[in-house]
C-alpha cells in the first residue's frame, strides 16, 4: 500500500485515443458503452507509461479504503465485491445482489486521520455505487525557503467517486464477463488553495469456470492537470472446498518498481466469520523501534498484512445484515495501521 501525502503535478497528461473496432452485428446502447470501455482497458498502458517514473503524485488514492482490501492487498483485485469494489475493481459491481452502505475508519500511523463512506445499489445485471474518501493529516508546521517558521497550515485530500459496473457475458455464452468504469473527482485542500482534477479506473471480471476469477484494472487514468500514480494490476483467485479462497496480483505502477501480492481469505461457516492474510513485496524501509509490536518492526514484513471478519443479523431488524471487517498492516519503520469497516446490506 502507497504513503499518502502526495501532492500535485502541474503537467498536462496526454492520452492516447482510442477506437473501437466496428461490431459485427447490432449491439444494444449499454453493451457498446461496455465494449468501449473493455477496450480502454487493453489500451490503457501506453497511458500508464511514463517517461518522467517516480514523478507522480495523489499516492493518497492507492490508500485501502476498506478493511477486507487492506488485509488482502491488491490480490482482491479479483475478489472485489459489494461497495468496496469501487476502489479495487468496479467490473465486481456487477454481482451485487443487495442494497449496501460500508462505512471504514483508519487508524494511520503519524497520527493521519483517514475515512470512507461507499453506497451500492443493484439493477438488472449491474450496479452502482459511489464512493466518498478523505485523508486529513492534522495541522502542520510551516517554513519558508530558509527554514524558518511561518506558522502552522492545514491540508486534507478529499474523492468522491461514481461507478458503474455490468455483466457482458454469462457462462452459458463461454464464461461469465463483467466490465466496469469508475470517475473520480479528486480535491486537495493546501491552507488557502484548493485543486480538483478528474480521473477514472477501468476494470475487467472474468469466470471461465467455477471458483475462478481472473480479474484486471487500470486505476488512476487522470484527465486534468493532476499527474496521478497510474496502475494496472492484474490478478487471479480460487476458490476450494468452498471455504478457502487464494489469490495473487501483478501492479504496474509508472512510479515504483513492480510488486506482486498474495492473500487467501478463510470462511468459518458456523460462525459466519471469516479470517484474512495477505503480502505485497515491499519497499526498502529501514528496522525501527517506533513499531509498537517488535515482531513487526522488521521492513521484510513491512508488506505483511492480516485481518478478519464477522457477519450476523440482528434479532430486531431481520431483513438487515450487518458486517464488521478488522485489518492490521504494518509499515516497518512508519508504526500500523488498523482499519475498521462497518457495512449494512438489505
Amino acid at each position: 500500500m502507497k504513503r499518502p501525502m502526495g501532492r500535485w503535478g502541474d503537467r498536462e497528461i496526454g492520452r492516447n485515443s482510442c477506437v473501437a473496432p466496428p461490431p459485427h452485428r447490432p449491439i444494444a446502447p449499454s453493451r457498446a458503452l461496455s465494449l468501449v470501455l473493455v477496450f480502454l482497458i487493453f489500451s490503457a498502458p501506453a497511458w500508464a507509461i511514463s517517461d518522467n517514473a517516480g514523478t507522480a503524485n495523489g499516492n493518497f488514492l492507492n490508500l485501502a479504503t476498506d478493511a477486507r482490501g487492506a488485509a488482502l492487498g491488491d490480490s482482491v483485485v479479483s475478489m472485489a465485491e459489494g461497495a468496496d469494489a469501487v476502489r479495487w475493481n468496479p467490473a465486481a459491481l456487477s454481482g451485487l445482489q443487495e442494497k449496501e452502505v460500508s462505512a471504514t475508519d483508519v487508524i494511520y500511523y503519524q497520527g493521519v486521520n483517514v475515512g470512507n463512506i461507499a453506497a451500492a445499489y443493484p439493477l438488472e445485471e449491474s450496479a452502482l455505487a459511489v464512493d466518498i474518501f478523505y485523508l486529513n493529516p492534522g495541522t502542520l508546521d510551516g517554513r519558508d525557503v530558509l527554514g524558518n517558521p511561518t506558522g502552522s497550515f492545514s491540508f486534507y485530500d478529499l474523492v468522491g467517486s461514481l461507478s458503474y459496473g455490468r455483466k457482458m457475458l454469462s457462462r452459458a455464452e463461454g464464461a461469465d464477463v463483467s466490465i466496469g468504469a469508475t470517475l473520480k473527482i479528486v480535491q486537495e485542500t493546501i491552507a488557502e488553495q484548493s485543486f480538483q482534477n478528474p480521473a477514472f479506473d477501468v476494470g475487467a471480471l472474468v469466470s471461465p469456470m467455477d471458483n475462478l476469477n481472473i480479474a484486471l484494472d487500470v486505476r488512476d487514468l487522470s484527465m486534468g492537470k493532476a499527474d496521478f500514480s497510474r496502475q494496472i494490476i492484474g490478478g487471479a483467485s480460487y476458490t476450494i472446498f468452498r471455504v478457502f479462497t487464494g489469490a495473487f496480483a501483478v501492479n504496474y505502477a509508472n512510479d515504483a518498481p513492480l510488486r506482486a501480492s498474495f492473500g487467501g481469505e478463510y470462511k468459518i461457516p458456523q460462525l459466519n466469520a471469516v479470517v484474512r492474510a495477505g503480502y505485497q513485496t515491499h519497499d526498502s524501509l529501514d528496522s525501527s523501534i517506533d513499531s509498537k509490536i517488535p515482531a513487526l518492526r522488521g521492513a521484510s514484513l513491512a508488506g505483511l498484512t492480516m485481518g478478519a471478519g464477522l457477519d450476523f443479523k440482528p434479532a430486531m431488524f431481520p431483513t438487515l445484515k450487518l458486517g464488521l471487517d478488522y485489518a492490521m498492516a504494518p509499515f516497518g519503520a512508519l508504526g500500523i495501521s488498523h482499519t475498521v469497516t462497518v457495512k449494512v446490506k438489505w
